[in-house]
This record gives structure tokens, C-alpha cells and sequence, in this order.
């Protein structure tokens, strides 16, 4: 299947600049006249090769020394190819390779700029047409894409790619004028002009512009400008509460079409229970607290949607015999969640239990997965190995609490302390909760502690925290 955008891509090229001996008539010097049109053809072999960032280079100092339609609209290719393959780059590409440069947006309104420049030279063709609704597709503003399509059609209406590129907006954008022509004199006023959908918990600004308040929050992660008029906003989560005039209009007279959206949004907040967001960062075990800033765009927009639903998250690391997201990880559960005026968000989390990712994909930048959940294999009540367990924990107990007041005792003039708590001790009744709660005092590397979180047996993991527990005492000892 196409992808978005996909036949924009398809139906467009980067043409030839074509030699002309007539230069001289042209009034331009022929040595001159050969540098334009070597800069010219090296930008359209840099085209063909994917060399996005040189063809772009090249068409510009073609254009600076001739401005040319041929060159302008290559150049306008260019940053729509650019901007889309940015839009289509996976979570996993940004984790490994961060780029530096534009956004996809930025390259996306040169590339606008340039065919409007056609546009007053030339608009008896189609491909200047085709190119404006490209870049305006990539922008998200669909219904001018589609305008522009209407228009060149206007002018050659017999034009195959023109009517190819206005099915696939209709197709992708769902704004095909059959489907919503009962609709228009419904929901347009009420519509969010950011994802054109029914506004769903609106939020007016200052400036009076309504936007759906996580569409809004999403705009501000890349700028405090509003997306309407471009006016600085001085507004943040808190600040900004929901109109709730305008949204009891909507519910009242758009039940329906409110109960989709509401429905759409919390499957977006990962209300259940086998779905799980994934932040990508470090190995945590379930008892482990932590704290975290989160200053990245995409894991702001994944806190946001995870304070609206049920406060939890997947924590996962990289693993270093892979190089790839381990295949486990930890839940973990925000237990207070701070907005700070610039847009990061201060969490404490604390780790609940262990998954297993079945099978993740991208979304909106982040990772999502979906994943079963592991528990260590269970012994019968009343086993002999039910009672073995149970003593080794209770021994367990009892060192780690000599541990813990020795380690006060020998970090107590320290400049630097880690915060050991016997508050916080699970009983040995729970070994699972309790094997775990014992591990985190140790500074395992993170492949170990990935091992850890990987093995099921409770008697294992314990056995091991003994172990190293007891080298740690004669080590602080022996100091």
C-alpha cells in the first residue's frame, strides 16, 4: 500500500535544465551559462542518489547566479522528498543516529515558497500545482492541498497526475467532499485545526484560537508560538484549561461524533492493560525508584498521554549483546509528575512489575508495545521448596538488615550517600517482591541488571544478592 504522500512522490521528478546555444541572446556570458548548468545537472544526479542536502546545495547556486523554473522546482522537490523521509524516520533511527538541521515542517514551507515562486511565472502547467499541494500535505494542511489540486485542475483538466494526487488526499485525509458533504454545515466550526478532527477537550488562547488541548500541547513542544497567528504564548498545562462553554456545545450537539473522539483518545492514553509505552533509557527493577527529566518532544507527548490515562509506563534499556531495545523490561508507575515552565516534565517513578515485549512499533516518534507479563516460576505451598525459599529470604532478611545499618555507619561522613531504607523492606512472605527489593541495593552494571530482571528463579536471585551482598560488607570492611 502507498504510503502518504507516497504518489506525490511518485508523480514527480526532477527534471533536466536543458543546454541552449543561444546563450548569448539570453544575455547571460556562455562561461556562465555552463557553470548553471553543470550546478543544475549535479544537483539532479544528487537527486537521483539521495543526496538530498547537496542537490539542494547545487540548485541553489544555480538559482542565485540564473533563477530558472526548472531549477526553483527541483529545489522544491527537493526539501518536499527531504521533509517526508524526516516525517517517515522510525523511533529506532532517532534512538541510534540523532540528526542535527532542519525539521520536516521548516523544509516543508521552503519547499511552499518555491513553488508559489512557479506559481507567478507559470501557472498554465500542472506540475507547479502538484508541487504546492506536496509540500502542503507534508505541512498537514490538507484541505489547501486539495484546493491547489482543484485548481490545477481548473486549468488542465484532462491531467491524469492531477486527479491521482487529489484520490490519494481524499484517500489519506478522509476529506473527499462526497464523504463529507453532509457534514459541513455540522462540525467544520468545530473542527481543530491542527488534526481536523472535532475538537475534543478545546482550549481557546489568548489570541482566541480553539485547538484540542493535546494538539496544542504537542504545537508547544517545538515552539510557544500559537499555530494560527504565530503570537508568543505564555501559557503551559496548568495554564491553559479547558473551554468548558465551547465543549459542552460540542457534546451537546455532536454525541456521537464526541463519544468516537473520546474513545480514540483513550486508547491513545494506554488505558489497557497490555499495551505499554516504552521510554528507552535504562534498566529498572520492579521496587526501584528513580528520578526522571523528560525534555525530549516525543516523551513529552508520551507523559502527557500516560497522565491522562493510567500513570504507567514501560522502562527498557539497550541491550548491549544486540545492540537493539532488550527484549524485557520493567512498568513503572509515576508517582508524582512535576511540568516545569519550559516544557519538561520532572517524574518520580517507582518499578511495578516485569514484561516481556511481544511486539513494538512506532507512534508519534515513541516506541509502544505490546507485551506479557513475567512472574518467577511458583513453588506449592507447602513444599519442601516452598520452605526452603521462605528460610533463605528470612536469612536474607536479617543480612540485609545489618548490611544497611553497617553501610550507615561507614557512609555517614561521606560527601556522597546512597539512601538506604529498611522502611521500605517487603516482608519475605512476598520472595518475588522482596528478591528484588534486595537486588536494588546492590550496584549491579546493566547487563547484569538486565540479567536479573530476565530470571524467573526466585531462589537464584536471592542466593546471588547474598552473595554480593556479603562482598560488598567485607569490602566496605577491609577500607
Amino acid at each position: 500500500m502507498t504510503s502518504p504522500g507516497g504518489v506525490f512522490s511518485a508523480a514527480l521528478v526532477a527534471e533536466d535544465f536543458p543546454w541552449v546555444d543561444m546563450e548569448e541572446e539570453m544575455g547571460m556570458a556562455p562561461d556562465m551559462y555552463r557553470e548553471v548548468f553543470d550546478l543544475a545537472q549535479r544537483g539532479t544526479r544528487a537527486f537521483r542518489d539521495r543526496l538530498f542536502d547537496e542537490a539542494i546545495s547545487c540548485y541553489t547556486k544555480a538559482q542565485n547566479l540564473r533563477p530558472d523554473p526548472i531549477i526553483l522546482g527541483n529545489r522544491s522537490l527537493t526539501f518536499c522528498r527531504l521533509s517526508q523521509l524526516l516525517r517517515e524516520r522510525s523511533a529506532a533511527d532517532s534512538e541510534y543516529q540523532p540528526l542535527n538541521g532542519l525539521d520536516p515542517t521548516t523544509h516543508a514551507e521552503l519547499a511552499l515558497k518555491d513553488a508559489e515562486k512557479i506559481l507567478s511565472i507559470n501557472s498554465n502547467s500542472p506540475r507547479p500545482y502538484i508541487l504546492k499541494a506536496y509540500a502542503l500535505f507534508l505541512m498537514e494542511h490538507y484541505h489547501e492541498a486539495r484546493e491547489t489540486l482543484l485548481a490545477g485542475l481548473q486549468v488542465d483538466p484532462l491531467s491524469h497526475v492531477l486527479q491521482t494526487c487529489l484520490n490519494d488526499l481524499d484517500r489519506n485525509t478522509n476529506i473527499a467532499a462526497g464523504a463529507r458533504r453532509a457534514r459541513l454545515a455540522r462540525i467544520d466550526d468545530f473542527e481543530c485545526t491542527l488534526c481536523f478532527k472535532l475538537l475534543y477537550e478545546p482550549v481557546t488562547t489568548p489570541c482566541g484560537h480553539s485547538f484540542c488541548r493535546s494538539c496544542l500541547h504537542q504545537s508547544m513542544d517545538h515552539g510557544n508560538k500559537c499555530p494560527m497567528c504565530r503570537t508568543v504564548l505564555f501559557i503551559g498545562p496548568r495554564t491553559c484549561p479547558i473551554s468548558v462553554t465551547l465543549s459542552n456545545i460540542i457534546q451537546r450537539n455532536f454525541p456521537e461524533e464526541y463519544a468516537e473522539r473520546r474513545s480514540e483518545h483513550e486508547t491513545m492514553t494506554y488505558a489497557g492493560v497490555d499495551l505499554m509505552p516504552l521510554f528507552v533509557m535504562d534498566v529498572v527493577l520492579p521496587s526501584q525508584k528513580m528520578a526522571l527529566n523528560i525534555f525530549e518532544p516525543r516523551y513529552r507527548l508520551m507523559v502527557r498521554r500516560i497522565m491522562e490515562g493510567n500513570h504507567r509506563m514501560g522502562m527498557v534499556a539497550i541491550d548491549s549483546a544486540t545492540g537493539t531495545v532488550a527484549d524485557c523490561g520493567c512498568e513503572v508507575e509515576i508517582s508524582e509528575c512535576e511540568p516545569l515552565p519550559d516544557g519538561r516534565f520532572y517524574l518520580e517513578v517507582e518499578g511495578t512489575r516485569r514484561f516481556r515485549i511481544v511486539r513494538s512499533w512506532d507512534q508519534d516518534g515513541y516506541r509502544v508495545a505490546e507485551v506479557e507479563w513475567l512472574k518467577d516460576i511458583p513453588l506449592p505451598e507447602g513444599s519442601q521448596g516452598r520452605r526452603e525459599l521462605m528460610e533463605l529470604a528470612n536469612g536474607a532478611s536479617e543480612l540485609a538488615r545489618a548490611y544497611i545499618r553497617h553501610a550507615r555507619d561507614t557512609v555517614r561522613t561521606a560527601r556522597r550517600t546512597r539512601h538506604l531504607d529498611l522502611e521500605g523492606m517487603p516482608g519475605p512472605q512476598d520472595p518475588e517482591k522482596f528478591s528484588f527489593w534486595l537486588a536494588n541495593l546492590i550496584s549491579l552494571r546493566p547487563s547484569d541488571r538486565l540479567d536479573t530482571l530476565r530470571l524467573r528463579d526466585t531462589r537464584e536471585r536471592i542466593s546471588s544478592s547474598i552473595s554480593l551482598l556479603r562482598d560488598s560488607e567485607q569490602g566496605c570492611r577491609v577500607q
